[in-house]
């Protein structure tokens, strides 16, 4: 051992010191002390008649990079790494040290000097090439990772179980089932194929890259089962949309005999909640109940988030009310104010904010994209400005991407064009949401040309279009009539409607790049009324109501074409089909915002306090507007859907 290190053992505590030299200090002496495991190399001495085991020097070198890796610590790994280099271990022990200052220096996320020790060892094993297989897919290197697995090949080294769920593992990262294919045939050819730790690997790889076929078959044919492939399979199910299957799947895992754990609960419980069975919610909540773990933080916003998507925001409030009402961390708050957002209850979730923010809990990016979520369908500009403000001292909005759209959407949803403008151009980065916001909020405020210069913005600075953006430029186009301008743009746009180029606008919608969405097609169905064209506005309809089967507008504007062209049996057919469907026009609805408070009108709403004084109001402005000459043009008024 060099000179500047030394072993100190103290009987008394049976615990091992290591005093050692930092090679990166002034020839000066620093001490590394590690709480250690139980040896598992040790040499035997005799201490007044007794008989002790110690650990061997190697072994206590071990368990010091196991710790150093544990804590994330470069600095003592280098000490570590500095008395390894200098002391003459012979050369079996060299390899497993080695080993693990690779090990520890990939866990301190320093991998170029995991890296630069791996390329000057002398001798490797298997072990050493799984330490930088695993390194390389931590960090997203699938690419290196790949080679790693090659070479050690060359190297006429086979994998053991813990390399064959690194290589799997690396699979996932390149995308690549093929891959993941042959090493699959490696499993078997080596003998791994009864390993469940190998098989459960197996089906997660096949499971995250969209084989779940493949991914069945290898959970049947496993001859043992346990916990961990139980939560792999039923998780796998989970992430690809196959929800029935992972519920019963689940229920088959209780059936065997096995207990679900928290990440059983977390993955069944957004199955269940993506299918809105209130049935099977209740089932799963007894089953977390029976195991007292629904005040566990994850399992409970797991609980409240099932609810929230199946519209049951009782059993949501309930849950948190009785575990995390005074919870200082802020998954379930986040949970509850989502919940209360998707199911439209966005002033109760501004006000679940507010209680968050006074228990001092800490917001997250979570926690500001569900908020201006709400704020955004209140339309109230005096909580997007406080929100964003509290955004600002936090200083997510200059780091994070989504919490920038959010905001910006909610002070266009506000009408707030200036607002959304400042967001934007303080924006580090923008992807197609943050243009089609701004280019939305500028069609809002009816500047069409300006939506036309952020869309050529967009395209120059390489950000794709997506199905939103297509719409808003349509209606942009359409608005200007704008022909030679909407061919002029990439190709991509031309305006149709108020010109009367229908036939060239389905051609286009037909030739889109992505998917048309409803939206675009409403678009299409719209200018078909305008210009009495049937035939195409039935294609229209047939589009959205594939879509949207439920969506009333749709009925109303094919019926209201149907009537304008002289068809009336045919739009009274059309009504009557509505009704029978089930389907009921949604009123129309207005709102405003006096002293933060929001006040909603609904065509022919009897039912606000002050109706009597609005309507008032409204006959006044009537009889102003009369008096000043205007005659409404009720060609286009859509007829009533009832």
């Amino acid at each position: 051992m060099a000179s500047s290190s030394s072993v100190k053992l103290g009987f008394h505590q049976l615990a091992l010191q290591l005093e050692l030299s930092d090679p990166t200090s002034n020839n000066k002496t620093r001490c590394s002390t590690a709480a250690l495991p139980v040896p598992t190399t040790q040499k035997v001495v005799s201490v007044r008649g007794r008989e002790i085991r110690l650990k061997t020097q190697t072994q206590a070198l071990v368990d010091l990079l196991h710790h150093c890796a544990e804590n994330r610590s470069v600095r003592e790994t280098k000490a570590v790494h500095g008395h390894v280099l200098k002391s003459n271990f012979v050369d079996k022990d060299l390899v497993v040290l080695l080993n693990h200052v690779v090990h520890a220096y990939s866990k301190c996320s320093d991998f170029r000097a995991a890296r630069e020790v791996f390329d000057e060892m002398p001798q490797r094993n298997v072990f050493t090439w799984t330490v930088m297989i695993v390194g390389s897919t931590e960090r997203g290197f699938y690419h290196d990772g790949y080679e790693y697995f090659c070479e050690m090949r060359d190297c006429g080294i086979w994998p053991d179980a813990f390399a064959f769920s690194a290589i799997l593992q690396l699979c996932i990262g390149l995308n690549c089932v093929d891959f993941g294919k042959m090493v699959h045939a490696h499993v078997v050819i080596r003998g791994f194929a009864s390993h469940v730790f190998v098989n459960t690997s197996l089906l997660n790889m096949y499971m995250k890259l969209g084989d779940v076929e493949d991914s069945c078959k290898v959970f049947s044919t496993m001859t043992e089962h346990n916990e961990v492939s139980w939560n792999a399979v039923i998780s796998g199910f989970t992430s690809t949309g196959h929800y029935v299957e992972a519920f019963n799947y689940f229920i088959a895992m209780k059936k065997s005999g096995f207990t679900p754990n928290m990440y059983t609960f977390i993955s069944v419980l957004k199955a269940v909640g993506k299918l809105g069975d209130g049935n099977k919610c209740k089932e799963v909540h007894k089953c977390v109940s029976q195991l007292d773990m629904e005040s566990n933080v994850l399992v409970g916003t797991a609980l409240i988030d099932m609810y929230s998507n199946c519209g049951d925001l009782s059993n949501a409030i309930s849950i948190f009310d009785m575990n995390f009402a005074n919870c200082k961390v802020n998954m379930p708050w986040n949970a509850m104010i989502s919940g209360y957002s998707q199911c439209g209850c966005s002033h109760e979730a501004v006000k679940v904010f507010v209680k968050m923010c006074e228990n001092n809990v800490k917001s997250d990016v979570y926690t500001y994209c569900s908020v201006f979520n709400a704020i955004a369908d209140l339309k109230n500009l005096k909580f997007s400005r406080e929100a964003h403000g509290m955004v600002l001292k936090s200083g997510y909005d200059f780091m994070v991407l989504s919490v920038n759209n959010a905001i910006a959407d909610a002070y266009s949803k506000c009408g707030s064009l200036e607002d959304v403008c400042m967001v934007f151009d303080r924006m580090g980065e923008r992807d197609v949401v943050s243009w089609t916001t701004m280019l939305t909020a500028y069609s809002q405020r009816l500047e069409w040309e300006e939506a036309l210069v952020i869309f050529c913005r967009m395209k120059k600075e390489g950000s794709t279009p997506n199905q939103f953006t297509f719409s808003s430029v349509f209606v942009a186009c359409a608005s200007l009539c704008f022909l030679e301008f909407g061919r002029q743009v990439h190709g991509l746009l031309f305006k149709a409607g108020r010109v009367g180029c229908l036939n060239e606008a389905f051609k286009f919608i037909h030739n889109m790049p992505i998917e048309p969405n409803d939206m675009v097609w409403q678009t299409l169905l719209g200018a078909c009324r305008v210009h009495g064209n049937v035939e195409l506005g039935e294609i229209a309809a047939k589009k959205i109501l594939s879509i949207r089967p439920e969506y009333s507008a749709t009925y109303v504007l094919l019926s209201n074409t149907y009537m304008e062209t002289g068809s009336f049996r045919d739009g009274i057919s059309l009504r009557n089909i509505m009704k029978e469907r089930g389907v009921k026009k949604e009123p129309g609805c207005s709102w405003v915002s006096v002293d933060g408070e929001v006040h909603k009108f609904y065509a022919g709403d009897q039912h606000h306090p002050q109706k009597d004084q609005i309507y008032h109001m409204l006959e006044e402005l009537k009889r102003k507007i009369k008096a000043m000459g205007y005659v409404p043009d009720m060609r286009h008024v859509l007829e009533d859907g009832d």
